[in-house]
């Protein structure tokens, strides 16, 4: 009986903590915000910051700490809030926005090779899908294609069979597109990628302290991880250029 005692006020305990724990993160994002709309920028990514020492994750708190370090021309911890952000709700304008605008402040930029339209068109689609997402969308047309299945040999020398069969190829095309798609993504999310924090840094030839330096990059600039040591990363670029830069020196989302 004692034990049941107990362990019925270790269970409210733990869900009044819970909920005060919710309720404190609400006032300070609260707070935050004021101190936002009245210009404190520097105490509002305090107080922003302390909810996410709480290990709280949201598209909201990512996309306001971005516009408070933006504010103060902060532009690499800006460009990794808003890309957290983004990580989280792929389709929110307000954050796409802000990251492209931000990004428009950089020093570094990278005049790559237009997609064709159709190919742009396809990576913008596919990009603003969440894995979530991505997963509902197989799952349907998988069963979608399964139906036609059945429905094809059960259907056999009735009309509008040739339909049917074009329906299938058509769902069929689907689901190994919208599989290769699932498939990048999953894989995309195990790639960490990095921006640089500082105003600029040497990009090295190796992970060694005095090693030659390849070239220079400067804050906000992002790239792919493709290495780490305990103190350094290998990056590349979106030129496709590759180096090392210490760790210090980067945020990563």
């Amino acid at each position: 009986m004692r034990r049941l005692i107990q362990s019925l006020g270790m269970l409210i305990f733990l869900l009044v903590s819970t909920s005060l724990y919710a309720v404190d993160n609400a006032a300070l994002m609260e707070k935050g915000n004021k101190l936002y709309e009245q210009g404190e920028f520097e105490e509002a990514v305090l107080t922003y910051e302390k909810i996410l020492a709480t290990d709280m994750v949201s598209t909201a708190l990512y996309y306001n700490l971005g516009c408070a370090y933006f504010s103060q021309k902060i532009y690499g911890k800006a460009i990794l809030n808003f890309e957290k952000a983004h990580e989280l709700s792929p389709r929110d304008a307000d954050v796409i926005h802000n990251l492209e605008f931000t990004k428009l402040f950089l020093k570094d930029r990278f005049d790559l090779p237009e997609a064709m339209p159709f190919v742009a068109l396809v990576k913008k689609v596919r990009s603003s899908l969440s894995l979530t997402e991505l997963k509902t969308a197989e799952s349907v047309l998988f069963s979608l294609l399964i139906l036609s299945i059945i429905a094809y040999r059960l259907l056999r020398g009735a009309p509008g069979l040739k339909i049917i069969f074009q329906v299938t190829i058509i769902l069929g095309v689907l689901v190994l597109i919208m599989g290769g798609w699932l498939l990048d993504r999953a894989n995309a999310l195990d790639q960490e990628h990095a921006v640089l924090l500082v105003k600029e840094a040497n990009v090295s030839s190796a992970p060694i302290p005095g090693s030659s330096t390849l070239f220079v990059i400067h804050e906000g600039t992002t790239a792919e991880i493709l290495d780490a040591t305990d103190a350094w990363y290998e990056l590349r670029l979106a030129d496709g250029k590759t180096g090392w830069i210490v760790n210090e020196a980067v945020g990563i989302f």
